[in-house]
């Protein structure tokens, strides 16, 4: 696909579809892809798109190394949240039987809010 946004004409190519993170009542979604930008090796990007992927808001690209930084440094924040706050863990991992036993099933993206 080709834009031109005033300064030359950008290409990029979604290779891989990883995952969507939030949908909004537009229509667009936070999504995770892997795209080739101008025909450069793909990397991570985290960005929104319109439904038909032709329009996209600003984003973040990652390459390999960065995000596995990424993950590394959310996994040491998660492990020093759950040492400090064992009470938040044990509510967690009670929603989380709760949800496994099918009590509740939907999680809304938007608010971070658990409804059954």
């Amino acid at each position: 696909m080709a834009k031109d946004y005033g300064n030359g004409e950008i290409t990029f190519e979604i290779l891989e579809h990883i995952g969507v993170l939030a949908t909004y009542i537009t229509g667009w979604k936070k999504e995770i892809n892997l795209v080739s930008w101008n025909g450069s090796a793909a990397k991570y990007d985290i960005r929104e798109w319109d439904p038909s992927h032709e329009r996209m808001s600003k984003g973040v690209t990652l390459k390999e190394n960065e995000m596995r930084t990424l993950l590394e440094v959310m996994r040491r924040r998660h492990r020093n949240d759950s040492s400090q706050n064992a009470d938040e863990n044990e509510c967690e991992s009670e929603l989380s039987s709760f949800v496994a036993d099918g009590e509740a099933d939907i999680c809304d993206d938007n608010t971070d809010s658990w409804s059954s």
